[in-house]
């Protein structure tokens, strides 16, 4: 087998193959799962690069002309990031044109360049099974007692919206919600393609509720939901047992509101305890999404502005690096976010994201976006494939 579309096909696969194993041997994604052990993400990795460089000739050039060659990436650390900036530049995939059947575009901040990522069928299939593997250690809710009878998500129907990854992966989630659980979409798109929410509407079927219900919604959608509230007066009792989950940033779209205080002023306005609220960290570039848990007092260091740690699954890796020496950051330090997300196999597995981060031993904390365009040597941008 050297077609390296072919052996890309191979590798998905097995990685499929070893996740559902050990899924099935462990009872879960995040119990003892080999993917945890370095030796065994390391050897995937390099070999998941390796294909990627075969399978796309612009990859290989970029390493080429910064002098990376595959035999000094000895280990998955080694692995540059690419630039989310390059995503905008040319369209970075292995997929050949004629399997290419899905665009996700970046949401970018208002009136930017957005980011590509193409998928397959047979992509979308490996980007939804594992969505909902790890979608499912970290619910919103209690799957052992589940009390949520609804799901409202905020945005506009995945119809109206194909090439936002981040509505087919509450699309996603929808589609596997227990029997018996309604969910609709509520938002809608104004005449510019911006997305909006019919407040009165949203409001009154949410003041009329019986039953607990889960939000699904961007930050600035939620701003937005807030500062109509404010601005008429009103306040909100969602039934006990209602939840948030809140992801997405403001993208320049809303005023920023600092995400505890955001969570505190949601809490006020539609009653609903604040141990009800998760927030998901997820991109176009990538495949693989994380998730925040609220730590232990008796764990909170001295660093940190939040209790809240997120974690990607066993079969990706997050780094906070330092943009002026493209090294990991010690703990309690802050840096740019590197994700190895081996579920990106058609793609490229290493992306440098624009995001700030502090590095904890346990996670790793979301503080905002980057001005900078990133660390020396790892920015990619459209000169580079000139």
């Amino acid at each position: 087998m050297n077609d390296p579309i072919e052996q890309l096909g191979d590798f998905q696969n097995r990685l499929l193959e070893m996740v559902r194993s050990e899924h099935a041997r462990c009872g879960a994604v995040t119990s003892d799962h080999c993917l945890l052990r370095d030796d065994v993400f390391n050897d995937l990795s390099l070999e998941l690069n390796a294909l990627q460089c075969k399978a796309n000739p612009q990859y290989a050039a970029w390493l080429e002309k910064s002098n990376q060659r595959l035999p000094m990436m000895f280990h998955w650390k080694k692995i540059p990031g690419i630039s989310t900036q390059a995503f905008k530049a040319v369209d970075w995939t292995c997929l050949p044109e004629s399997d290419r059947t899905r665009v996700f575009y970046s949401s970018g901040t208002t009136g930017g360049e957005t980011s590509k990522h193409w998928h397959s069928d047979v992509s979308l299939k490996l980007y939804e099974e594992l969505l909902l593997l790890w979608f499912r250690e970290h619910p919103p809710w209690d799957m052992k007692d589940f009390m949520v009878k609804e799901c409202l998500f905020l945005t506009p129907e995945p119809s109206k919206v194909t090439h936002s990854s981040l509505v087919h992966m509450f699309s996603t989630i929808a589609n596997d919600l227990p029997e018996g659980v309604l969910h609709q979409f509520v938002g809608q798109l104004s005449d510019d393609g911006n997305w909006q929410l019919p407040m009165e509407k949203l409001i009154e079927s949410l003041a009329e509720l019986s039953h607990p219900v889960c939000l699904f919604g961007t930050a600035f959608l939620y701003v937005h939901l807030l500062d109509y509230l404010e601005e008429s007066g009103r306040q909100l009792s969602l039934p006990k047992g209602s939840m948030v989950l809140e992801t997405g940033g403001y993208k320049g779209k809303s005023r920023e509101i600092p995400k505890e205080q955001l969570y505190k002023q949601l809490a006020a306005k539609l009653g609903v305890e604040k141990r009800h609220f998760i927030c998901e960290y997820g991109m176009s570039e990538l495949s693989s999404q994380a998730y925040d848990a609220q730590i232990e007092q008796s764990e909170l260091s001295t660093f940190g502005t939040t209790p809240r740690r997120f974690q990607f699954p066993p079969w990706a890796r997050c780094r906070v690096i330092s943009p002026e020496t493209g090294l990991e950051v010690g703990y309690g330090e802050t840096g740019m976010i590197h994700v190895i997300d081996l579920a990106n196999i058609w793609s490229c597995l290493s992306v440098l994201t624009e995001d700030v981060a502090i590095h904890h031993k346990k996670g790793f904390e979301v503080i905002g976006r980057s001005t900078d365009a990133g660390p020396r040597g790892c920015s990619l941008m459209s000169d580079d494939f000139s």
